[in-house]
């Protein structure tokens, strides 16, 4: 199978549907069991669940890559196999991905970023059920893949509370300049500068990678000497809030 035929088959499919101005509704039918995939190098293998909640059959396939959605997967060349890559999976059943890392290098003194994809495709409908305005449409999901190193010091979950916050700018707007000195990579989905409605707030979530800086918008000018609320997510994409102070 052709993943990028099938994504380019069902892209086209979309704008034709659009440009005609035919009404139709689609929704993907196999669920991810989880939200993230943590690979500790210690694991021989990590799982995922891959759910059909829908009535018909569908055939998955599943890849990783090194965050260009668009790249063709066959020229990719990562450290890991994934079985089964192709799957047909029944309405009301599941089939569990199995993950292992083959032992190439990767960076050993912080955590590697990649993406997890799974391209879900319905089947061919029968000439009855299709009608004259069917469009068939291939669906993706990706989630973000940590691949942590042995022996990296201190700990994921402590990770967001080593952070140091900064007021700055972004673009000549406000801005909260986050600093990271940690190896792991730390995903902030709300944040919010004092106290009250007017509050200073995070104008959309980001992620900041290992010994790296990130700017934050927000929606008004924030003041040094204050306290910034945040919240991360952790391995398992739990919502966890903090304080820190802002310098």
């Amino acid at each position: 199978m052709n993943i990028r035929t099938l994504l380019s088959g069902a892209l086209a499919a979309s704008a034709l549907a659009l440009s005609a101005m035919v009404p139709f509704t689609a929704q993907a039918s196999v669920v991810i069991a989880g939200t993230r995939v943590v690979y500790n190098a210690t694991d021989s293998e990590v799982t995922l669940k891959l759910s059909n909640a829908g009535k018909s059959p569908a055939l998955t396939q599943v890849w990783l890559d090194k965050g260009d959605p668009k790249v063709d997967p066959s020229k990719l060349d990562l450290p890991f196999v994934m079985t089964p890559p192709l799957a047909r999976i029944d309405p009301g059943k599941s089939q569990t991905i199995r993950i292992s890392y083959t032992g190439e290098a990767l960076p050993k003194d912080h955590e590697t970023l990649l993406w997890f994809n799974m391209l879900e495709v319905p089947p061919k409908p029968t000439a009855e059920q299709a009608g004259p305005n069917y469009v068939q449409l291939a669906f993706r999901s990706r989630l973000k893949f940590f691949f942590r190193p042995a022996g990296l010091p201190g700990k994921a979950d402590d990770a967001p509370e080593k952070l140091t916050w900064h007021v700055g700018s972004k673009d000549g707007k406000p801005a909260l300049l986050v600093s990271n000195p940690t190896p792991y990579y730390v995903t902030i989905i709300e944040a919010h500068v004092g106290e009250g409605e007017r509050a200073p707030k995070l104008d959309d979530g980001d992620m900041v990678a290992p010994g790296a800086q990130t700017a934050l918008p927000l929606s008004a000018v924030a003041k040094a000497g204050g306290k910034v609320t945040f919240t991360t997510l952790n391995d398992y994409g739990g919502p966890i809030k903090h304080e820190a102070a802002l310098q």
